[in-house]
């Protein structure tokens, strides 16, 4: 099977760091400059003046929303439908009013509701949003009410949600814009709290361990960083789910619904590579320190990959340590996944098998246009 040719990161680590400091920093100013705020988030997309006027009002109106509302790992709540937005300006050939509006609001019905924001600040947004629609036309602005209505997550599942999505992209191919590219930021959200490590290239040590007898270890340093619990597990959800949605937009023949999808298809599957090889390399360095061992669980996490072990869904430990891992992240509560996710970071062991199964999985959706993991649909997963 050919490689798909041309560029196949939407966007890398190091211009999602500064695109995301350059926000950052306009977000901080005394006194926002909204026009500059603009220019950097749509950075190589065309608009008219009008379109111009109504990303502006948008603008206003996520701001009034988020005010000084926090994230998690606590960097500006507003600052992530702003970064989502840029990373569709900056893959799409040519991105849509529309989509870059749902960009913006993506997180509207779960983030900006009345019992979030209180009904003070509430009302001020609600008005914001009344204006920008006045500068739409109807049918605009009744079609990024029923983007923002299907970009909610309101079902059971992410699973469920990702089915959702799929059923709408054709009428709303916008839906698939927007979800990709908040996945690559989520992505590498958590990259932002450990810089420094991008600049190591994995596939070159890999290669060293495996082939080079005297070969002394790769040495990142002193100033590197093995995430903590709270990190570590939120990025090992982003790559589960990641891992979802790609095969489901692949089990429908989405993922080259037009150019944008494509782009961004491919772009998510080369940013989970490239937040798993970090984690491979911290492991490297902290908890499976020693060319010997790293190269032993090189070559077993391969025979199981040989034997078919990222083809499809498993029963739990069916025949290798990491079988029924999807059926774990699928089933049960919320708090039995997180628990689930808990675990896994804690195991070293079974945390550096899961790392490079996922490269190896993310790097099968690219390279592989037939490639899906088997056994996942919008129930979840189940043992093929």
């Amino acid at each position: 099977m050919e490689p798909e040719q041309g560029a196949r990161e939407a966007i890398t680590v190091e211009e999602f760091l500064t695109v995301s400091a350059k926000i950052n920093y306009q977000l901080s100013a005394r006194s926002l400059k909204a026009p500059v705020l603009l220019s950097l988030v749509v950075g190589p997309a065309a608009f008219s003046e009008r379109e111009h006027a109504i990303l502006l009002q948008g603008f206003r109106t996520i701001q009034v929303g988020y005010d000084q509302d926090r994230r998690r790992l606590g960097t500006p709540g507003v600052l992530h439908p702003l970064r989502a937005a840029a990373i569709l300006a900056r893959t799409a050939p040519a991105p849509t009013l529309h989509a870059m509006l749902a960009a913006l609001f993506h997180d509207k019905e779960e983030d900006l509701t009345e019992k979030e924001l209180g009904a003070e600040r509430y009302a001020r947004m609600q008005t914001e949003y009344a204006q920008l629609e006045q500068l739409m036309t109807e049918e605009d602005a009744a079609r990024l009410r029923t983007c923002i209505r299907w970009l909610a997550n309101e079902t059971e599942s992410y699973s469920a949600y990702v089915g959702q999505l799929v059923d709408q992209a054709p009428a709303l191919p916008e839906l698939l814009h927007v979800k990709l590219s908040d996945r690559i930021d989520n992505t590498f959200d958590v990259h932002l709290q450990h810089p420094g490590v991008s600049r190591y290239n994995f596939y070159r040590a890999v290669f060293d361990i495996l082939f080079l007898p005297r070969f002394q270890g790769v040495s990142m340093g002193k100033f590197h960083f093995m995430p903590d619990s709270k990190e570590g597990t939120m990025l090992l959800s982003q790559l589960f789910k990641n891992t979802i949605l790609l095969a489901q937009l692949r089990n429908h023949r989405l993922d080259h619904q037009d150019e944008a999808t494509r782009r961004l298809f491919s772009g998510l599957a080369v940013a989970g590579i490239r937040e798993a090889q970090w984690l491979v390399l911290e492991l490297f360095n902290t908890d499976y320190v020693g060319v010997q061992k790293q190269r032993a669980l090189l070559l077993e996490v391969m025979d199981y990959c040989a034997r078919g072990g990222i083809d499809s869904v498993r029963e739990i430990n069916a025949s290798g340590r990491l079988d029924g891992m999807f059926l774990r992240f699928t089933s049960g509560t919320r708090a039995e996944q997180k628990q689930f996710l808990v675990e896994l970071f804690e195991d070293r062991e079974s945390l550096a098998w899961m790392a490079i199964a996922f490269i190896v999985v993310f790097a099968s959706f690219l390279n592989d246009a037939d490639y899906t993991l088997q056994g996942i649909d919008r129930s979840g997963a189940r043992p093929v």
